[in-house]
């Protein structure tokens, strides 16, 4: 390390003073001004046209091309859509400034079919839809704008561009609502949109070096159009509906003034409208998600950005704010910044049937009838500032914090069975759970442009800090049936104590040098230390004393978990015509060390060394056809829930518990896209596969007692209950695909898009110390056809068909298919500019799933409103929520260990009154050329 930080110190004092002269300047729109990002900028030789230097305009329509030789060039600026500039320029010793203004390139608009226009286009690694092309409704969001446009698709609440999720959304280049994308689509109108942009968002230290680090976010960029973006806009709305007391009520109101753009989104309701994502930091609302080094590509998780919409009906409270500006003189520091505020109380009905997987029989079955009430409140707030503080120095700052309070009671009634039917063991379970807890992190990023082009350094360092405090009441009581049918009882009266707390620091350092004019370099260190401190203690509770006094040692622990990690390694890039080029390698080294301190003293400490390699391969076949290809090893260690050795008995038949001795876990992922855009015949198609293979897999050992045993030591467990322990295990992979393609038919005024999917995985599990693998198989395809008729009539229409064949290999029974069909439609009709009726339509169809849960689920919803006003702002609407009093909820889950069929309580027919206030004052200021219109690219800087 200190050879490492010597070295870097060295070449710093050595380059600083490097001098030369450089041309810089503004590249814009002739008739709007606006800045254009992109556009290519080459310094060309007089003598022979070759080019001297070359560099590609920033967000800002900004570019700098430095280390040059005085004397006469020819400057050329070129740009889709415009007609190539050229000046001819001489350059003295110093700085230079040239401004370019672009003219549009009137012959594409010939060759353009009018009737046809642009629909979606490819600009290097940027997909950019055109929001005119896609006709909606008035009233219509962002997100019924873009389930329009080829290649996007909504999943069950969460949309994805390219089969890959959307984490991110930005207006203008600024983040809008943090990572909350789903609040973010749904609480902008369609009106106000210009342009939509899909493109892979790299970290703020990737984009300053041109040198990827892994952590790419699927990014979705709002442009606003000209004179929209400045004014006041949004919706009020309040109804009331029966039976039961029903009511909705929020706002949406949004103020936009140059770069400033301030938001307030709130929410009040009893209809089960969950709008906005929670950051589920205590792990009690059912997000899973926890990643090392290894980036995105490949892989599958969701770190904690969108939590699907929980089960049961909820009563729902939420107010987020959102605020972007530029401050200063100079308008050099960037700010965003976002609040949210969540509180919910949710009831759940839910009936599971679960087939565990046994080689002897075809598994035993539990079934179980479970109620709870949740009470949930949270509170998010992140801030980001991005400080230019002179031409070569910048400074990020990203303070995060987030506190979450939970209270939950909940009732469980199980029965299990065995083949033949006969019973094995019963429990009712209350419970009573109490949680809060607290995240808060801040990010400090400085960014050194040396004068000499491409030579940068840049260091990232990241505090986190966290506390959760929770108690548990239990009472239950559980029965168990012998071979012979003799039942025994055993009850459960404890309180318990579990309070965890953790602190940690990482960084990353990196220095890039240009090796040639198509090769750079890096070479980069990224530290890290955390420490989690885990204190759980449980009590019996003692009649005599009429409290809860005696410690139960076997439910009880202290443990805490060290994790020191070091790494370093190189990366080397090349970029030159059509090609892009990104290889490396680290080494990591990581340290776990877990030291139990009650009720028995043992440390475990465990050492991994890893090599890391990474491929980034790029080829632009042309302006509209690119080829990505990515491959990335990286490491994930247990958390201190896995590694805490402390029993369970929350469920008394099924115990689990952590594990000390697991080890670190390796992967290797593959990521690959295809896309091409056709501008003349509209066409889109994209093709996408993702793959990952794990080594010391982190997964689950189940034991599941056919008679009486011990287990962990010294826990009895009784005929039929389980214990649960992670483990790593060998064998662990995935691969998925998704293949899409649009196109319009100009005639009918439709868009059509199809799309294909299909994954496979095997998660291995050990089951009586036995390893199971349940090999999941999935194939998937939809069609969804959506009109560009006009404004006034609006209506899209799909179907998906979602195939799965699970295959276990532990079980002697035939493979477990079934089938998903879902049907869905929405229609828009505003008649006379007045009368507006819309309707939506669902079915959903299940097939091969257990008894009872083979259903067809038809969800009709449908309303009738009259727009009042002058303007046509008020609005009064009665609607009626399923129709035909159909609505249901049936999930089917997976694991390694069981499959289990869920039904959930859902919301049925109801009838709501409502008034809408749309909010529509739009200024008509010519566009500032300060502002921003395009996204930050993830590439290298300007050079």
């Amino acid at each position: 390390m200190r050879f490492i930080l010597g070295t870097l110190l060295t070449l710093l004092c050595s380059f600083i003073s490097y001098s030369q002269t450089e041309l810089s300047g503004k590249i814009s729109d002739l008739k709007t001004s606006e800045k254009l990002m992109d556009a290519r900028v080459a310094l060309l030789s007089p003598v022979d046209s070759s080019v001297v230097k070359a560099a590609n305009t920033d967000e800002n329509g900004m570019y700098l091309l430095a280390g040059l030789t005085p004397g006469n060039y020819i400057l050329k600026v070129s740009l889709f859509e415009y007609v190539d500039q050229f000046k001819n320029i001489s350059l003295p010793e110093g700085k230079a400034i040239t401004d370019i203004a672009m003219k549009t390139d009137t012959k594409l608009d010939e060759v353009t079919i009018e009737a046809n226009a642009v629909r979606v286009e490819q600009k290097g690694d940027t997909t950019q839809y055109n929001a005119d092309a896609y006709k909606t409704n008035p009233d219509a969001t962002v997100q019924d704008l873009i389930t329009k446009m080829p290649g996007i698709t909504l999943e069950n609440g969460v949309v994805k561009a390219q089969g890959e999720q959307i984490t991110k959304v930005l207006i203008d280049g600024q983040e809008f609502f943090g990572d909350d994308a789903a609040a973010a689509m749904k609480n902008l109108p369609a009106e106000i949109v210009s342009k939509i942009q899909v493109y892979d968002q790299a970290s703020d230290q990737a984009k300053f070096t041109g040198i990827s680090d892994g952590n790419e976010a699927k990014a979705l960029n709002i442009v606003t159009k000209a004179g929209k973006n400045n004014g006041q806009f949004g919706k009020i709305y309040g109804g009331y509906g029966t039976p039961n007391n029903l009511y909705v009520a929020g706002a949406n109101v949004n103020f936009f003034k140059g770069t400033r753009r301030f938001s307030v989104v709130g929410m009040s309701n009893n209809v089960n409208q969950q709008n906005f994502s929670t950051d589920d930091i205590l792990g009690v609302t059912g997000s899973t998600g926890n990643t090392g080094r290894g980036g995105r590509y490949g892989g599958n998780d969701n770190e904690n950005y969108l939590v699907s919409q929980q089960n049961g009906v909820s009563m729902t409270h939420g107010l987020g704010l959102n605020l972007s500006d530029k401050w200063g003189k100079k308008k050099n520091t960037k700010v965003t910044g976002s609040y949210f505020f969540n509180q919910s109380d949710t009831k759940n009905a839910q009936q599971t049937n679960r087939t565990y997987v046994l080689s002897t029989t075809a598994g035993q079955i539990y079934s179980e009838d479970f109620l709870s009430t949740i009470k949930n409140a949270n509170h998010r707030l992140n801030f980001k500032f991005d400080l230019a503080l002179d031409s070569m120095n910048s400074l990020v700052i990203t303070p995060k914090v987030s506190y979450q309070g939970n209270t939950r009671e909940q009732t469980t009634d199980g029965t299990t069975v065995d083949g033949t039917n006969a019973l094995i063991n019963q429990v009712n379970n209350r419970t009573y759970t109490e949680t809060k807890g607290l995240n808060a992190s801040t990010s400090i990023l400085w960014r050194h442009r040396f004068a000499k082009p491409r030579r940068t350094f840049s260091a990232n360092l990241t505090g986190t800090y966290n506390v959760k405090e929770g108690n548990n009441g239990q009472l239950s009581s559980s029965r168990y049936y012998d071979e012979t049918g003799q039942d025994s009882l055993a009850d459960i009266n404890q309180h318990t104590d579990n309070n965890t707390s953790g602190y940690g620091v990482n960084g990353r350092f990196s220095f890039t040098e240009p090796i040639s004019k198509s090769w750079s370099g890096e070479l980069y260190y990224a530290p890290a230390y955390s420490a989690n401190n885990a204190d759980k203690r449980t009590y019996d509770f003692d009649s005599i004393a009429n409290s809860y006094y005696y410690m139960d040692t076997t439910l009880s622990n202290v443990f805490e978990n060290q994790t020191l990690v070091n790494e370093g390694g190189t990366n080397f890039r090349f970029q030159k015509n059509k090609v892009g080029l990104q290889l490396g390698v680290g080494y990591q080294n990581s340290l776990l060390m877990n030291t139990q301190e009650f009720p028995t003293d043992r440390d475990v400490n465990l050492s991994f060394n890893s090599i890391l390699p990474f491929m980034r391969f790029k080829y632009e076949f042309s302006k509209s056809t690119g080829l990505m290809l990515v491959y990335r090893a990286g490491t994930r260690n247990p958390t201190i829930d896995q590694l805490q050795n402390a029993i369970d008995n929350s469920n008394p038949l099924s115990l689990s518990s952590g594990n000390p001795e697991l080890k670190q876990q390796y992967n290797h992922r593959v990521f690959a896209r295809f896309n091409n855009t056709n501008i003349r015949k509209a066409t889109n198609f994209n093709i996408f596969f993702g793959g990952e293979v794990n080594r010391n897999y982190i997964s689950n050992g189940t034991i599941i007692a056919t008679s009486d045993t011990v287990v962990n030591g010294n826990i009895l467990l009784q005929r039929g209950a389980q214990f649960r322990q992670p483990v790593n295990l060998p064998g662990s992979y995935n691969a998925r695909t998704s293949i899409s393609y649009g196109f319009s038919v100009t005639k009918l005024k439709l868009n059509l898009n199809f799309y294909l999917g299909g994954a496979y995985s095997v998660a291995p599990g050990l089951i009586n110390n036995v390893i199971n693998q349940a090999k999941t198989s999935n194939a998937n395809g939809g069609l969804t056809i959506s009109s560009n008729i006009s404004e006034n009539l609006d209506f899209t229409v799909g179907y998906t068909l979602n195939y799965n064949n699970v295959i276990n290999t532990r079980q002697n029974v035939s493979a477990n298919e079934y089938f998903v069909h879902n049907v869905n439609a929405r229609f828009n009709w505003i008649i006379k500019e007045r009368l507006v009726i819309n309707s939506t339509y669902s079915v959903n169809a299940y097939a091969g799933l257990g008894s009872g849960y083979n259903q067809t689920i038809m969800l009709w919803n449908g309303g009738i409103g009259y727009k009042l006003l002058k303007k046509k702002q008020l609005e009064l609407r009665v609607s009626v929520f399923d129709i035909l009093n159909n609505n249901n909820s049936i999930s089917r889950n997976v694991t390694e260990s069981y499959i289990e069929d869920v039904k959930s309580n859902v919301l049925n027919r109801y009838y709501m009154f409502t008034a809408t206030y749309t909010l529509r004052n739009f200024g008509t200021k010519t566009p500032d050329p300060k502002e921003t219109h395009s996204h930050e690219d993830g590439g290298p800087p300007p050079h």
